[in-house]
């Protein structure tokens, strides 16, 4: 638990620290890494035997406390009850039906602003399908050089949770060659930030794969679909390439693209960004404070579940796909802010980690505690 409130502090996901949930919490090794942390913390869990256990062992009688719950839902919780939600290795052992239940449970009882992080495999890797590991093998350092163009950025202030198709010209300017065949996959990504481009709020947007080469010296141009903010105010939005598994370019000093966007709920289809809120312009070389790498991949083409595979021991394994996750975060409210790959479920599952915020405009990180 310190290394994951570690990685939120270090990526600059803030949150409260006020109450938090364990979802899963067994013996509750977990729920008591949290107390020390947070001023309320509760595990929950569907056996009583456990949930036993973690009361006997609990060394915050305090501040922590065990909720035995069997239902398919967390309606014994109000809503908006924690600032933080934990789950780790546990609803990949729940029917997929259900576990897409508790995501919404989960979102239901973040407080706005609050952060969500919980674990779900996607699916059950193919004979052909290479694990995490083999992903992507680190280029040389002076290989992670691409200066971006990005055409299309609008001029004009648009809705929240819109999608826009921007043009983004990429250009190998390094000597070495881009083989995605022996170094991975390498996609441009889009990043957004506050209005002064200070404080990044949502990692993972939008995602588009480059040819499977890119020649020293060659250009490749393609389509990049980005979703704006659900919240109104003024964004900057970053385009940058990520080389899947591994880092993103700009850790190795390569330039990234951005651009201002004013999001609000009413349509101004004359509105112009005034000079001082352009700020870089759309296809200019702009540096930024140094942003943390984030290992990310696609969920794959299809889209459905996959349940009651074999598993060890007597605990069925279940997954459910990434583009129904993500789709039900954004219905419910919350802000993907990233989605990594984890590898906890071994080798034969595709499982990821997901960051979400609960969104609210008017949260305020520096009225935490």
């Amino acid at each position: 638990i310190s290394s994951l409130l570690y990685e939120l502090d270090s990526r600059r996901i803030a949150m409260r620290r006020g109450s938090a949930l364990d979802f899963g919490c067994g013996v509750g090794r977990l729920t008591q890494a949290l107390a020390p942390h947070f001023d309320r913390v509760v595990g929950v869990d569907i056996s009583p035997n456990m949930i036993q256990l973690a009361t006997d062992v609990n060394r915050f009688p305090g501040h922590v406390s065990y909720v035995w719950n069997q239902a398919p839902h967390l309606q014994r919780f109000a809503d908006a009850a924690f600032d933080f939600v934990v789950s780790n290795i546990v609803l990949q052992h729940i029917p997929p039906a259900i576990t897409l239940r508790y995501v919404e449970e989960f979102l239901r009882v973040l407080m706005p602003g609050g952060i969500l992080v919980f674990q779900l495999p996607s699916h059950r890797r193919g004979a052909d399908e290479r694990a995490p590991s083999a992903s992507g093998r680190v280029m040389p350092d002076d290989a992670y050089y691409a200066p971006i163009v990005v055409f299309g950025a609008p001029g004009r202030a648009v809705t929240p949770a819109s999608e826009l198709t921007l043009e983004v010209e990429i250009t190998n300017s390094s000597a070495c060659e881009w083989s995605q065949r022996e170094f991975g996959v390498i996609r441009v990504g889009n990043h957004w930030l506050d209005a002064a481009g200070d404080r990044m709020l949502q990692r993972d947007d939008g995602r588009a794969r480059l040819p499977g080469t890119l020649q020293p010296g060659a250009s490749c141009r393609l389509p990049l679909t980005i979703k704006t903010p659900s919240d109104e105010g003024v964004y900057q939005c970053e385009i940058d390439l990520a080389h899947e598994g591994v880092l993103w370019f700009h850790d190795r000093g390569s330039p990234v693209a951005r651009f201002v966007l004013r999001v609000t709920l009413q349509e101004e289809p004359d509105a112009v960004l005034d000079a001082e809120a352009a700020g870089s312009p759309a296809g200019r070389r702009t540096e930024r404070l140094s942003v943390l790498p984030v290992q990310w991949k696609d969920a794959p083409a299809s889209v459905g579940v996959s349940g009651d595979i074999e598993a060890p021991g007597d605990f069925p394994m279940y997954a459910v796909d990434t583009n129904i996750v993500t789709g039900l975060i954004a219905r419910q409210g919350g802000m993907l802010l990233q989605i990594e790959n984890d590898r906890s479920c071994g080798e034969d599952w595709v499982s990821y980690r997901y960051f979400v915020r609960r969104s609210d405009q008017a949260y305020n990180v520096s009225s935490s505690p």
